[in-house]
């Protein structure tokens, strides 16, 4: 029996299209109104830390443009996975919003996620670049790579490299180094980069791979930890006199730096999405902002678009997880 061909009539076509216009006129009408209620900001690590900072001047600043208060939710654990997870699962509206960072490039390659990451985020904007530094004791001899490689053969042990954690752009540029300057690196994981920082003042590390943090300004400040490179080509702007990798004598892998946004969930009406990119435009043009942000050592992003941001992200999402395939790296 030959089956017909499927042909809709009149009144299931106006149906259609009726249902259509529906949709798009409700999706016009709920980006006028939006905000309607408070944002939230969903920070996927505990509060205090640096990347807590920057989303909390941001939301503070976004508030003032969005005309509804901005509110950030910290929900740490599982390196950020916990929050995206509840982003991705809540309506796509822009009420609920992610602070974006390179969790998001590296995480779904050392955990199991409950979510695509290939398709279930869009992101907003960029708003820092992070540095990310190789620090010594102030009374350290290590002045470049050919230090790091004699320290290595005396000890005989290696190098040590403390980190604030398994999977984290400090476990990244340990690997790094132990490939650049071809000597044994042992990688030594604490939780969070305090309590590595602290190690390494009391000799237990002879290195610590760190992002800026008040703990860090302090101690640089006062003396007692100074960076001997950014884990990067080229000098952090802010940070001018400390050397870049290359500088160093480091021929890194990749360069090794972090990165901070916002993103929603997909699905956001594209209206939505223009408002918050607007925002957060203005948000990183503000004069307190910056002030905040060069008082951290974090480089402002101020020209990036949503779709330059998303290329971004996924850019990020294949370098890391070609990274931590070739290094067999597990988050336990």
């Amino acid at each position: 029996m030959i089956s017909q061909s499927f042909v809709p009539n009149r009144r299931m076509v106006c149906a259609a299209f009726l249902a259509l216009a529906a949709a798009i006129t409700g999706s016009a009408s709920s980006a006028q109104t939006y905000p309607d209620r408070p944002v939230s900001l969903l920070v996927g690590f505990a509060p205090g830390g640096a990347f807590d900072s920057v989303m909390r001047s941001l939301a503070e600043e976004m508030s003032k443009t969005l005309g509804q208060r901005v509110n950030v939710d910290n929900r740490p654990g599982a390196g950020g996975a916990i929050a995206t997870q509840a982003v991705v699962a809540a309506a796509p509206d822009g009420h609920t919003l992610l602070a974006a960072g390179l969790q998001l490039g590296t995480g779904p390659h050392l955990n199991k996620v409950s979510y695509n990451p290939e398709v279930d985020l869009t992101m907003i904007g960029q708003v820092v670049s992070v540095p990310v530094f190789l620090l010594v004791r102030a009374d350290s001899s290590v002045k470049d790579a050919k230090d790091l490689t004699a320290l290595a053969k005396k000890s005989g042990n290696g190098v040590s490299v403390g980190t604030g954690g398994v999977g984290t752009t400090g476990h990244f540029g340990a690997l790094m180094i132990e490939t650049a300057i071809n000597a044994p690196v042992v990688h030594v994981p604490f939780k969070g980069g305090a309590p590595g920082l602290m190690a390494l003042m009391a000799g237990e590390v002879d290195l610590m791979i760190d992002q800026p943090s008040g703990v860090l300004q302090g101690l640089m400040q006062s003396g007692k930890v100074r960076a001997v490179a950014v884990m990067q080509p080229n000098r952090h702007p802010l940070t001018a006199d400390v050397k870049s990798a290359t500088e160093f004598g480091l021929a890194l892998e990749t360069p090794l730096r972090g990165w901070q946004g916002i993103a929603v969930r997909t699905g956001t009406p594209q209206a939505i999405i223009q408002k918050l990119s607007a925002s957060l435009a203005a948000a990183v043009a503000s004069p307190d902002f910056k002030k905040k942000m060069e008082q951290l050592q974090l480089e402002l992003i101020t020209s990036t678009s949503p779709d330059a941001f998303q290329k971004h992200y996924l850019s990020e999402l294949a370098r890391w997880g070609a990274f931590i395939k070739k290094h067999k790296i597990t988050a336990q």
